[in-house]
């Protein structure tokens, strides 16, 4: 590959990312304003957290169906017209005057989002090696997460200041520029048969194949992302339950738990060439465990001491940049036809797992920090007892 082929490859990695950035600013500002939709859509807060969970599993019910539908529009085409479909879905969700229209639109966001991000990870995949892939997933998610410093900021001074529907819908219409950004840096020549969607079905068999060849990495990801998830969905309702926080600090507490995640994944990139992968993945195992002893430390004593939740979140999100970018790779380490299917298969069961471990917790929720203390337990326990069965 010449060095303008290089360039115009890499180019078309960041138009990807900036993707990834741009959908994933968009939940950003929907989380710390959860308590405020509940509130004005006049749904408790248990309800509205089942909710949100129960969108995750819609979510990740397309990601295990959308890699049939990706190969047969093309990967390419599925990213930009899942980012038009994500953006123009956001509106009649910001619109909503009551709950079922909410819900009802926000489903179809989350479906729509589902079918390009797919596309958007073999993509990605295509364009690089597995060394390079790994490495740069994590510069990626770097990116992304030093957004998200400033997504909920912006996000609760907005809502703060004209509502949670204006908020929303301005943070909506970027996505529009997806399909502008392809248009101007299409795929390289020499890469096209790497970018080219497979047209062939893959057979039971192969799916079997690839399934029991990713089963390790799988269930580590799945065992942290129910943690993960939980966290993220209850934590804003346990920072104005617990804390009594104004939709604006919840931003700044997001802003920071994004920064610890700017920190984390540069430090897994950085160290991808020189410490051993499971290495890393065991760090952050050891993470997850003292996230989770934070937080069972702040059920047991029912303190409500704020420094012990915020370093509790800090060691959950440390731990998830480290084992992430790790386990992504070995998932998506397939040849070319397969790497829709392993995204789709990434995707949906580790977006059905979180989704359905912070639906349970929703149910238990009960304005304490036990039940989600519960699960990230459970979760690093699973998560610890998979890595040793690795060789």
């Amino acid at each position: 590959m010449t060095d303008r082929q290089k360039l115009k490859t890499t180019i078309v990695y960041v138009c990807l990312v900036f993707r990834t950035i741009l959908v994933a600013t968009l939940f950003d500002v929907l989380s710390p304003v959860l308590p405020l939709i509940g509130a004005d859509l006049a749904v408790s807060q248990a309800r509205f957290q089942t909710f949100f969970s129960a969108t995750l599993m819609v979510g990740a019910a397309v990601f295990l169906v959308a890699p049939w539908l990706v190969d047969h529009i093309g990967r390419l085409r599925s990213v930009t017209v899942s980012a038009v479909g994500a953006s123009l879905l956001g509106l009649p969700s910001a619109a909503a005057q009551s709950y079922l229209a909410f819900a009802v639109a926000l489903l179809a966001l989350f479906a729509v989002n589902a079918i390009g991000a797919v596309g958007n990870r073999a993509l990605m995949r295509d364009l690089l090696a597995h060394e390079r892939y790994r490495k740069l997933f994590a510069y990626g998610q770097a990116a992304l997460e030093a957004t998200s410093i400033i997504a909920p900021l912006a996000a609760g001074w907005i809502a703060a200041v004209w509502g949670w529907r204006a908020m929303f819908a301005a943070f909506c219409m970027p996505l529009l520029a997806v399909p502008v950004l392809f248009a101007i840096f299409p795929p390289p020549a020499g890469a096209a048969h790497d970018l080219r969607s497979s047209r062939g079905t893959m057979s039971l068999r192969d799916l079997t194949s690839l399934c029991m060849t990713a089963r390790i990495p799988l269930i580590l990801l799945c065992a942290t992302q129910g943690g993960y998830t939980t966290l993220l969905v209850v934590k804003p309702f346990l920072l104005a339950s617990l804390f009594n926080m104004s939709v604006t600090e919840i931003g700044i507490v997001f802003a920071g738990f994004a920064g610890v995640g700017v920190i984390g994944y540069l430090c897994s990139g950085a160290l991808m060439a020189r410490v051993p992968e499971r290495s890393l993945v065991a760090a952050g195992i050891l993470c997850l465990g003292l996230s989770a002893l934070g937080l069972l430390l702040l059920s047991i004593t029912q303190a409500h001491a704020l420094p012990v939740f915020l370093a509790a979140l800090a060691a959950a999100q440390l731990g998830y940049c480290l084992i992430v970018p790790v386990a992504n790779a070995w998932i998506m380490n397939v040849v070319a036809e397969h790497r829709a299917f392993a995204a789709g298969m990434l995707g949906g069961l580790q977006t059905l797992t979180g989704g359905a471990v912070a639906f349970l917790a929703g149910l238990a929720y009960n304005d304490s920090a036990l039940p989600v203390a519960v699960v990230c337990t459970i979760s690093t326990l699973v998560s610890a007892a998979t890595l040793r069965r690795m060789r």
